[in-house]
Order: C-alpha cells, then sequence, then structure tokens
C-alpha cells in the first residue's frame, strides 16, 4: 500500500487570516487539494505537515524537518506537495533530497500542478 506524507506550506504574510494563529486560507486550499488527490490516488495518508510563515529557503522548517526524519525512518513511501516550490526553494537541497536521500530511502516525490514525479524515469527536471 502507498503511504503519503502531505506537505504544505506558506511563506508570505497572510492576509485571509483573521488573526496570527488561524490557518490561512492558501493552506486549506492546499490540503483540501493533495487530501483528494490522494483519495483519488487510492493512497493512505500518514500525516499533514505544515509549515505557515516560512520560507522555502529555511532550512530550520519545523515541519519539514519532522518530515524528513519521518521519510528517513520509513513511516511513508510518497511526499506529496502542490508545488516543488512548497517543498523548497533551495536547489541544493532538492537534489541532496529528490535525486539522492529519497531515492536511498525508496520515498518518492509528487507534486500535482507542476508535474514531478520521480517515479517516472523521465522526469528529471525539477528546477521549474
Amino acid at each position: 500500500m502507498e503511504v503519503v506524507a502531505i506537505y504544505v506550506r506558506l511563506s508570505d504574510e497572510d492576509r485571509d487570516k483573521a488573526n496570527k494563529m488561524d490557518e490561512s486560507e492558501s493552506i486549506q486550499n492546499q490540503k483540501d487539494m493533495l487530501i483528494r488527490y490522494a483519495n483519488e490516488k487510492g493512497w493512505k495518508i500518514y500525516k499533514i505537515y505544515c509549515d505557515e510563515d516560512y520560507s522555502g529557503l529555511d532550512k530550520d522548517r519545523p515541519e519539514f524537518n519532522q518530515m524528513i526524519k519521518d521519510a528517513k525512518e520509513g513511516k511513508f513511501n510518497i511526499i506529496l506537495c502542490k508545488h516543488q516550490s512548497r517543498f523548497s526553494r533551495d536547489m541544493e537541497l532538492i537534489e541532496k533530497y529528490l535525486h539522492n536521500k529519497f531515492i536511498e530511502w525508496n520515498i518518492r516525490f509528487v507534486s500535482v500542478v507542476d508535474g514531478v514525479d520521480t517515479k517516472d524515469k523521465h522526469n528529471k527536471k525539477v528546477g521549474r
């Protein structure tokens, strides 16, 4: 069975939040889209990791780092994001994980909107 970790992130100041403790509408939209996608594929959702108000260049995102730790421990075999840029904007980090560690850990990376899927051997363009 395919077990998926969903990762959502939004770094910009959220204008649609009533207060700082609320989740932004954009984060909720990402979650809704990715849950629907996972369900359509028949994937079991392990956990939704959410880093709100963090830059894609920030290496100290708490939920991102927990997701990487859980990936290394084999708790799921797919990471699902809306865009590759939600995972990271750091090309070195993308290379490290998508083309090295995730292969080593047997983790598939899928981003819905920009069509990145590391299961597809011809899908090597990750710098979109």
